[in-house]
């Protein structure tokens, strides 16, 4: 991934076309569902959410993505008409690139380097959300949990106190990643944190170690033999 960092602060910062959006608070939105497709985002620092509503109101976090992973790929598609599949939404402090769907095709065929990075970027993207149907067909709440955790804590850097590594996401939110209740979430979370794998605080999830949380996945794994448990929340 750092490799499509390099490639866009290099390739795309002296563009005139493309916008570094610097200093992006919480809450911010980069495009909304079902708006005209027409800027792709690169992530460089910070974390952006993507959240896919339907018309009952209920909402799934599809995906969260940090530097050098890219959000509105839909700017890709050959279709004027294309839209935007999700809202994204930035998640934390955060610095963004914008490129605008004219120059995205010119972009693309100047430079080998850019393109051969991007397209790398979007692969591992989509492994990322075939990996997620897999942990909502056939895995548990916790197991579930303690995967995107130790996922999300690559994402942040440690705490300069020696704290772990602080992900800036609340209990709901992470709720709606896994595809669970808050309720049912919230219950696992106090399990785990009693297990030292979490510490709880508003709007802040810290984590101890990830290598400990990966360690506690695979022993859940393995437990349940990849059969999904208590999928029901």
């Amino acid at each position: 991934m750092a490799s499509l960092i390099a490639a866009a602060r290099s390739v795309l910062s002296p563009l005139a076309e493309v916008t570094q959006l610097a200093s992006l608070r919480r809450s911010t939105s980069l495009y909304s569902q079902g708006q005209a497709a027409d800027s792709l985002y690169v992530v460089d620092e910070g974390m952006v959410k993507l959240t896919r509503s339907n018309s009952s109101n209920g909402k799934i976090l599809l995906g969260i993505f940090g530097p050098g992973q890219v959000v509105g790929e839909e700017s890709l598609l050959d279709d004027p008409a294309a839209a935007y599949y999700a809202d994204a939404e930035v998640l934390t402090t955060s610095v963004v690139f914008r490129v605008p769907r004219a120059v995205i095709g010119g972009l693309l065929l100047a430079n080998a380097e850019f393109a051969a990075a991007l397209g790398a970027a979007i692969i591992r993207q989509k492994i990322s959300l075939a990996e997620k149907v897999e942990l909502l067909c056939l895995h548990d709440v916790e197991y579930r949990i303690l995967h995107y955790l130790a996922a999300l804590s690559t994402l942040v850097p440690p705490d300069p106190d020696g704290d772990g590594y602080q992900l800036p996401i609340t209990q709901l939110e992470l709720a709606d990643l896994i595809g669970a209740t808050r309720e049912t979430t919230s219950t696992m979370l106090n399990q785990l944190e009693r297990r030292n794998l979490v510490k709880l605080s508003r709007r802040l999830l810290t984590i101890p170690s990830p290598e400990a949380l990966r360690e506690a996945a695979s022993a859940r794994k393995t437990s349940t033999n990849g059969v999904a448990v208590a999928l029901s929340s």
